[in-house]
């Protein structure tokens, strides 16, 4: 029993001893402490760039107006398909010379022949 006895002091001792090692509160007040906002730098958008134009020049298109009921002198190297790429802008069109002028044949051109363009 004696043994028990000694416990009992013990633990009661270190009981007494626990509850004493606490600190006074503080007495003076605490300051508020107030969260801090970062700074926020005021947004500036940044201008579009101009939208970029390529112009593409067009293509020179050539105007050939024929001269209706007119005539044409055949010259050195002239071909009806010639002729008529010169006066209308389309070699096919050297049909409608021939018709124009009954009896010529493309391969009977002669240098200084008037024939009649349409």
């Amino acid at each position: 029993m004696k043994r028990f006895a000694a416990a009992m002091i013990l633990v009661t001792g270190i009981a007494a001893g626990c509850g004493g090692n606490k600190k006074p509160a503080d007495t003076q007040p605490q300051a508020e402490i107030t969260p801090v906002q970062p700074a926020v730098a005021a947004y500036t958008p940044t201008p579009a760039p101009a939208p970029v134009t390529t112009v593409t020049p067009e293509a020179p298109t050539a105007t050939v107006v024929a001269t209706a009921g007119g005539s044409y002198t055949v010259k050195k190297g002239d071909t009806l398909w010639k002729i008529a790429q010169s006066k209308y802008g389309d070699g096919r069109k050297w049909t409608q010379i021939a018709a124009a002028n009954p009896g010529l044949t493309p391969a009977k051109l002669k240098v200084g022949q008037s024939i009649t363009l349409p």
